[in-house]
């Protein structure tokens, strides 16, 4: 157990990445703590270890409720972000919250000296000038969420260089697995494949991106909390795959045994490509992902046919 003794606070800790993470921290031997609004009602994603973890519903907007639930902290794990920001809606209120709630997080890990694991986003490197995207790469987000995430990871450096805050920055490539609410692509590819749907790929599926498994991502924040030599760093968490829209479908196929067709719809043939450099966490945190992109959809096939209800509600829009 490589966290024992070691007290965590997990903002967004109810949610798809932050309950996974909170069940492995658990088992590592962590004292976990979560602090979340539970907007969507998500508390049930953590009843496997309600008995072990303690929880605050609020929000770190509100700096008194972050010091309350990072009250016996060595560790802070910042994953709460808004879903709206995720759609790309350029929302005032929610991007100021936000980074309100950052300060607050920086505030609570200052006083009490605790390590602060920043999750980023691969979204912080925009379009990519070249592959593969190594952390040197430029900071160009074209979106929202790369920007708001941006804007906190340079908040955490600031304060670092000035302040001597301890932090991790995990930059993220896309995450899919069991539970994951979001209808990333390769969700949707295997949802349409197991209702016998066509699946629908843009342009001529030559756009490719490298894929994180969740719990390759739960151990790579295991690991930049363990490894001493994590701290201060700024590290790519990703696959070693980096497949094509066409490659990805085909692999679902295999994966359901589905007899769906692949349905190209009109769109710019941008053979747009994300290929994400893992090396630097390879190096220096000992990371090693253990699920292949065909490993993981077999994973999350087998999961989603053990809970053919949890998708329910989106109708047609898959």
């Amino acid at each position: 157990m490589r966290l024992k003794d070691r007290n965590v606070l997990v903002t967004g800790g109810a949610g798809f990445l932050g309950s996974l993470l909170c069940e492995t921290l658990v088992a590592e031997g962590a004292g976990v703590s979560v602090i979340d609004d539970c907007g969507a009602d998500r508390a049930t994603n953590l009843e496997k270890i309600s008995h072990k973890i303690e929880f605050c519903r609020g929000t770190i907007a509100d700096e008194g409720q972050v010091c309350r639930a990072a009250v016996s902290a060595d560790t802070i794990v910042h994953l709460a972000f808004p879903m709206a920001l995720r759609q790309r809606a350029l929302d005032t209120a929610l991007i100021a919250e936000n980074l309100a709630g950052v300060c607050n997080l920086i505030k609570a890990a200052l006083k009490r000296n605790a390590l602060l694991v920043y999750v980023s986003s691969i979204g912080v490197y925009g379009n990519g000038r070249y592959n593969p995207i190594d952390e040197d790469h430029p900071l160009e987000p074209v979106l929202i969420h790369g920007a708001v995430k941006l804007a906190g990871e340079n908040l955490c450096r600031a304060m670092a260089r000035g302040s001597g805050l301890r932090c991790v920055i995990l930059r993220v490539a896309d995450i899919y697995g069991p539970r994951n609410s979001r209808l990333s692509v390769p969700i949707k590819f295997l949802l349409q494949a197991v209702s016998g749907r066509p699946l629908t790929v843009h342009g001529d599926g030559s756009d490719s991106r490298t894929y994180t498994y969740a719990a390759d991502f739960a151990e790579a924040v295991v690991l930049s909390i363990s490894r001493p030599e994590a701290e201060n760093g700024v590290f790519n968490v990703a696959g070693d795959d980096c497949v094509s829209m066409s490659e990805l479908a085909r692999e679902v196929i295999r994966v359901t045994g589905s007899n769906s067709p692949v349905l190209h719809l009109d769109a710019p043939c941008s053979g747009r490509r994300l290929f994400i450099d893992n090396c630097k966490s390879k190096k220096m945190m000992g990371f090693k992902p253990r699920y292949s992109i065909a490993a993981g959809l077999d994973a999350t096939c087998a999961w989603l046919r053990e809970n053919p209800g949890f998708y329910s509600n989106l109708g047609n829009n898959i």
